[in-house]
């Protein structure tokens, strides 16, 4: 008998980076972006933004399958409509006789803009020859005068930020009625061996007031805002990733066997930024591919890396003459520096001849020079083309050939996600069924948390369990899939990310998703070691390291003058919700129980000892505490991950005495200023 109710065997969870979307005007052949004639509305304080143009396989695409047909000379944002609702947006206006007005570039006056519909409509033509596109709404209104329509020119740029913008999934496919559809975001990341999860379910915030003179009773209820807090999860840690999200920065060490590019050397064509999430490349007369047997070109999917050899500060401190550099020195040294490299996965890319844009999937951690080497790698079912790949092999079992290594440290913000959540109450795919409510009907709910960010991590190990990640976030806004309540075709709009049925069902695909075969078992107990002031001690019974992002959502008064609809993604355009989450301080601390076998830890807490590298003569450290963890297997190269704390104060160590007449045990209390993370295994990006 089918399931006629909602169950969590039935829910799926999947998650994903927000990142920004850059459009060049002219970045696919004649795109633009145009301020609609007739749209500007100074009572609602509202414009309408269009595009022309695009090209497949970028942001915004030309082609599009209309009455069975695939078609062109559309201009559609690959977003599910209503996704980028409360997104916002800023212009660079750079021509010298620019169409915009000048007070619309950012750089200029400060303005920005939050999109507060978001849908597709129809330009012209009808039937098979229909022809469509994108409208975005955004208030305040544009400076601009468009009583006629204001086309963007040469070096004009429009960006929606990346705050509350999952990257975009330009194998997306847009119909103007519901059950055609197949919208998506790249929340296609498998979240990790999760426990138990809390989402930050929505709660609304609703003012009552008494009135004298109306009785004793609520005389007037009216709704404020919107809470999306209270998010937390805890996994078994099979990898890395999540601190990645405590942290907030990465630098990766990859081999890939050469750093696997075809043709020509290719070079970054311009400065990047740090928090850029496109750039410019050029090199060769051709599009670039990835050696191999039979080359394969670059594409959505594919990963670049940005070979930078310059260093940056993993601390914004430092009391030390000691200058080691990752991944010269490893998890053994005091590091002060990294070395700039990282990994993206590509979300689009537009070439011609040879030169062009490539999008990523989440926003770059550093600046980089003009003309810094970019090489390619692509995910196999092996180790070719650059691809991590784990051995199986009783000799060399758990060896990962080409294995990527990333340092994770904390620095100036953490990255935001989005949450993809779906439940049914029948084990199938609603895209492929029915949706007449029906009992044969999966009655499917799927949301998008948007704007996620952790507020608080706890770590923790003991000798009963595996190493442990709980995780604490909030969420600005909901995307609410609502193709079934929709006028007309009813239907899924939204195709959801089901790991192991299409996601993740491959080789290939489980690496993509995070989840490579043979990698899902996490680090265990008795494969940790622990060194507290350069001794290995051997008697810890727990740890547990907690952290603090500082995090406070902000809430602004927006003045849109918004009207509500049962359609709506998000209701009244996320006017209700915070439209900022801000990182504050950081701080950290860490308690560790040991069963006493020597006094020393007691000496340097009574002296108030400051643990810090003091050796000008080397980066090797003895006093840093260190928590090392390492999969089970043969190979050499396996996973393993290392979380360090090179600067710390003891400040509890206490000695009570046990009324069983047993061993000692103290429960140490550290403070430490920075935490940083080494680890390997077969992610390209966290």
């Amino acid at each position: 008998m089918p399931s006629t109710v909602y169950k969590g065997d039935l829910t799926e969870v999947t998650f994903g980076h927000e990142t920004g979307v850059v459009l060049p005007h002219d970045y696919a052949g004649s795109f633009k972006f145009i301020a609609k004639a007739g749209s500007r509305d100074l009572v609602k304080d509202t414009s309408v933004i269009t595009f022309s143009g695009g090209a497949a396989s970028t942001p915004v695409t030309d082609s599009l399958t209309v009455g069975g047909s695939l078609t062109t000379g559309h201009s559609v944002l690959q977003f599910p409509v209503g996704m980028l609702v409360g997104s916002k947006v800023v212009f660079s206006i750079k021509n010298g006789s620019p169409e915009f007005d000048n007070q619309d570039d950012f750089s200029v006056s400060g303005r920005s803009y939050t999109i507060i519909k978001h849908n597709v409509v129809v330009l012209s033509g009808s039937g098979d020859s229909t022809k469509y596109g994108t409208e975005l709404t955004i208030t305040p209104a544009l400076k601009t005068d468009h009583s006629s329509a204001k086309d963007s020119k040469a070096d004009d740029v429009m960006e929606i930020l990346p705050f509350a913008t999952p990257s975009m999934d330009v194998s997306m496919t847009y119909s103007a009625t519901a059950s055609g559809s197949a919208e998506r975001v790249l929340t296609d990341q498998f979240v990790g061996l999760v426990n138990t999860i809390s989402l930050p379910e929505t709660r609304v915030d609703l003012k009552r007031y008494h009135v004298v003179g109306l009785g004793r009773d609520v005389a007037v209820q009216v709704p404020g805002r919107f809470l999306n807090t209270g998010g937390s999860f805890e996994s078994n840690m099979h990898n890395a990733r999540w601190m990645y999200y405590c942290l907030g920065h990465e630098a990766t060490s990859a081999t890939g066997g050469t750093l696997q590019t075809g043709g020509a050397a290719f070079l970054t064509d311009g400065v990047i930024s740090q928090g850029d999430s496109s750039f410019k490349y050029n090199g060769g007369s051709s599009a670039p591919t990835i050696s191999g047997a039979s080359p394969a070109p670059v594409g959505a999917g594919d990963y670049v890396i940005i070979v930078d050899t310059n260093n940056t500060d993993i601390k914004t401190y430092r009391e030390t003459a000691s200058d080691g550099t990752w991944p010269t020195n490893g998890a053994n040294s005091i590091l002060s520096k990294a070395q700039k490299q990282e990994i993206r996965r590509i979300v689009a890319i537009s070439d011609s001849s040879g030169s062009g844009r490539i999008w990523v999937d989440d926003p770059l951690n550093f600046s980089h020079a003009d003309d810094t080497s970019i090489k390619f790698l692509k995910y196999e079912a092996d180790s070719t083309r650059g691809s991590p790949h784990m051995t199986t092999t009783n000799t060399n079992y758990g060896l990962i050939t080409n294995p990527v290594e990333r340092i994770l440290f904390s620095r100036t913000n953490i990255p935001s996600f989005a949450m993809e959540v779906s439940i049914r109450r029948r084990d199938t795919d609603s895209n492929e069924g029915t949706t007449d409510g029906s009992n044969s009907d999966s009655k499917q709910l799927t949301r998008v948390f948007r704007g996620c960010k952790v507020t608080s991590f706890n770590l923790t190990a003991d000798t009963d369990a595996a190493l442990r990640l709980t995780v604490d976030f909030d969420s600005a806004l909901v995307y609410t899939d609502t193709g079934r309540i929709e006028t007309g075709t009813k239907g899924d709009r939204y195709d959801t990310h089901r790991l192991f049925e299409d996601t993740a069902n491959t080789e290939v695909k489980r690496k993509e998703s995070g989840i490579a075969k043979r990698t899902q078992k996490p680090f265990m107990f008795y494969n940790g070691i622990i060194t507290v002031a350069g001794v290995q001690v051997g008697q810890v019974v727990s740890f547990n390291l907690n952290g603090t992002t500082g995090v406070q959502q902000y809430y602004t008064i927006s003045g849109a003058n918004v009207a509500d609809s049962k359609e709506d993604q998000v209701p009244f355009a996320g006017t209700r919700n915070p439209s900022l989450a801000v990182e504050g301080k950081t701080e950290y601390d860490l308690e560790m129980e040991i069963i006493v076998d020597d006094p020393v830890f007691y000496h340097k807490m009574r002296r108030a000892v400051d643990h810090y590298d003091d050796d000008t003569s080397d980066t090797t450290d003895a006093d840093m505490i260190r928590l090392s963890f390492t999969k089970q297997g043969a190979g050499a190269t396996r996973e393993s991950i290392d979380i360090v704390m090179d600067d710390y104060f003891i400040v509890e160590a206490p000695l009570p005495i046990p009324e069983d007449k047993g061993p000692l045990r103290s429960t140490l209390k550290i403070l430490p200023k920075t935490v940083h993370v080494i680890a390997k295994d077969t992610l390209m990006h966290s």
